[in-house]
């Protein structure tokens, strides 16, 4: 699932609320997007499998709610980068961050204390 620049700022905004939102209430967080806009790129999300969407009422008002946490939107994201550029490899990805010494001292530590938490869950 690609998400675009535009719909991203649409699932942040639904993630944020962390429940069901309304068109409206989208457009009240979002005030350089017309309505029109904010329900094509909902349309699209839903399309994509992002959102879900129900109609409100009689009138022409919906809702919206994720139907992917932005902690699993990330997970997707990384996996995907991670076998296109890097074949697979989370060695690959880590040896790039650190030739390019992005990383300081306290990243590395951090880094190293998470995957030996992740070991030792792994037992």
């Amino acid at each position: 699932m690609q998400i675009t620049k535009a719909e991203m700022e649409i699932m942040q905004v639904v993630w944020a609320s962390g429940s069901r939102i309304t068109t409206k209430e989208i457009a009240e967080k979002l005030p350089d997007k017309k309505t029109t806009t904010i329900i094509t790129l909902a349309g699209r999300l839903i399309d994509k499998g992002a959102l879900h969407a129900a109609k409100l009422g009689r009138s022409h008002a919906f809702e919206y709610w994720a139907a992917i946490s932005e902690q699993e939107y990330q997970k997707m994201q990384t996996q995907s980068f991670v076998r296109s550029i890097h074949n697979g490899s989370a060695k690959s990805l880590i040896s790039a961050l650190f030739k390019d010494e992005n990383l300081s001292k306290k990243d590395i530590e951090e880094l190293r204390e998470f995957i030996n938490r992740e070991v030792d869950s792994d037992d």
